[in-house]
């Protein structure tokens, strides 16, 4: 029998290898290339930015200083925030841990102490590992040697500059993973089941957006830094990694720092404080709630959707077989947590860069919105809708689900079928963003004009990039294995680093063409349908995926071929 030692070392292994557990980023793995893989991304920024840096010391300013010390406290603070979401239902022991492990002779306490010592290790890594670089090279290309009278001397202080960078960015992941670990135990504690599984989403895309919104803003404005902090610092009192770039400053200057940073450092200790507490308090909480959930509620019965949405599918899908596809991706969804966030980190990251698109910011006039960046919203986001759908669905989350049409042998009409009913949830929901960016447009004081232009060129926009996306994509979603060599990074990268930007900048252009003539508006609906007609004839003529291609995966059976008899 082992010790209650070994039971709780065990336990600790056990939890920290299911943080790396993703089915998003691997089928099945071991947990040391997950870490090293996981640990070299993060790592990897921080190293390219320091060695960066090396040529513009000495000759760099004070504050031009101080924008590269806030890059490294904004990177620390934004990476362990995106981990702490990223791993949000693995903050907490699930329902798998509890039923599984419950009925084994462990003590609830070692349990609660385990995933605790597991969780600290996790925010430990990634800590550690995304400030190590910067944490070593910036002091040391921050320090060097001139001549003064002839005489050499040493300009900066090495070990009070390593000291200062490692207390701040530390600070600055600490709050940001605390703050995320308190905000989940938060809402285990105030909410259901039911409700923390429907607020979790919003939670995490909002989060995103915000921590996306932080990086972009440094890269577009962190060059007029001191002109926003030598002022009255109004709204920027209130953004966190302020506090510890203050806290950066006076460790490393004292009384003789910038007087943001003796107004911004105290702020630093005490968010620091009060997140760990609201953590502390909250994590034990919500796990016993989350225990008893798991016992209480295994049974709990699945509500049905409401009544308008199956009749909405009935009308839109009509045949059986792409209804019954349709409806597998709708379940899949709502059951996976993996995909949830998955597709709350998407979303984020597109509104991310909507709201940078239709928002500027002005050193001392603030926030204005820019009408130029506004027609570029609904683009962006049916783009990337449509990108990031199509993208998941070939994502291994359901390949259990698959054995059913392996055994059957689904003919090449019927995976049609299944490629159709997928392609048209796609269009379905990117018809509803269109509909929420249009009425947000409409909030905003647009014209019925500039609306009717945005919905037409955002339907248009839908029809035709998810019968792109979807021409040669024939198989089931989220129950395919992963290809070797199907992914190609660089295609991916010239998509959305080269491609996009382009596409959004003409497509502004065309809207505020035609803005001014309703013919051309009514040109490009005419044109519209005559591409769908032409894409969805050559869609027909793609070749299904074969039978050969599925071979040597794990999970392969022999088939009882059903369809011949």
């Amino acid at each position: 029998m082992p010790s209650d030692r070994g039971v709780f070392s065990y336990l600790v292994q056990h939890f920290f290898r299911r943080f790396f557990d993703n089915d998003t980023l691997q089928v099945e793995g071991d947990t040391q290339t997950s870490v090293v893989r996981a640990l070299s991304i993060v790592a990897v920024p921080g190293l390219m930015f320091s060695f960066w840096l090396q040529n513009a010391y000495p000759q760099r300013t004070m504050w031009g200083a101080i924008e590269d010390q806030y890059f490294f406290v904004l990177f620390s603070f934004v990476v362990m925030g995106m981990v702490a979401i990223f791993e949000w239902e693995m903050l907490f022991p699930d329902r798998m841990d509890f039923l599984i492990l419950s009925p084994m002779s462990i003590k609830p306490q070692q349990m609660l102490g385990a995933k605790s010592a597991a969780l600290g290790g996790f925010i430990g890594l990634f800590l550690v590992g995304c400030n190590m670089c910067g944490t070593l090279i910036m002091p040391a290309i921050t320090t060097h040697l001139v001549r003064v009278n002839g005489q050499p001397r040493i300009v900066g202080h090495f070990w009070r500059q390593l000291a200062a960078h490692a207390a701040a960015v530390s600070m600055a992941g600490l709050f940001a993973a605390l703050l995320f670990v308190a905000i989940g135990g938060v809402l285990l504690c105030l909410l259901s089941a039911q409700q923390f599984r429907v607020v979790s989403p919003i939670v995490q895309a909002l989060s995103v957006m915000g921590l996306l919104l932080l990086m972009i803003e440094y890269l577009q404005y962190g060059d007029v830094i001191e002109q926003l902090l030598t002022g009255p610092l109004g709204w920027m009192r209130w953004e966190p990694t302020l506090w510890f770039l203050a806290v950066y400053e006076r460790l490393l200057h004292g009384s003789a720092a910038p007087l943001f940073a003796r107004e911004l450092s105290g702020y630093a200790y005490r968010a620091v404080g009060v997140c760990a507490a609201v953590a502390v308090v909250t994590y034990p909480l919500a796990w016993e709630r989350m225990r008893r959930a798991a016992i209480e509620g295994a049974a709990r019965r699945r509500s049905e959707p409401p009544r308008w949405i199956a009749n909405l599918v009935h009308r839109v899908v009509r045949k059986p077989g792409e209804r019954a596809v349709f409806h597998f991706i709708g379940q899949t969804i709502t059951r996976n947590n993996r995909y949830q966030v998955y597709l709350a980190m998407y979303c984020g990251t597109g509104m991310a860069f909507a709201v940078a698109c239709a928002v500027t910011l002005h050193a001392k006039s603030g926030w204005m919105l820019s009408q130029r960046g506004l027609h570029a919203v609904m683009p962006l986001l049916v783009f990337w809708t449509v990108a990031g759908l199509r993208a998941a669905f070939g994502l291994p989350l359901n390949l259990p689900a698959a054995w059913v049409y392996r055994v059957t042998r689904v003919s090449n009409a019927a995976m049609k079928e299944c490629t159709e009913a997928a392609r048209r949830w796609v269009l379905m929901g990117t018809l509803g963003v269109v509909l929420c960016v249009a009425v947000t447009l409409a909030g905003l004081g647009w014209t019925t004009r500039q609306i009717l232009v945005q919905v037409v060129c955002g339907a248009s926009l839908a029809l035709l990039l998810t019968d792109a996306f979807f021409m040669f994509l024939q198989s089931i979603p989220f129950a395919r294995p992963r290809m070797p060599g199907k992914t190609s990074l660089p295609l991916m990268l010239t998509l959305y680093v080269g491609v996009l930007p382009v596409f959004l900048f003409e497509m502004s252009q065309l809207e505020r063409t035609l803005e001014r003539s309703m013919v051309k508006l009514l040109l490009v609906a005419c044109g519209t349908a005559a591409a769908h007609a032409v894409l969805l004839r050559l869609s027909h003529r793609a070749p299904a995926e074969s039978e050969e291609e599925m071979e040597g995966y794990e999970g392969e059976f022999q088939l009882l071929n059903l369809a011949e008899r």
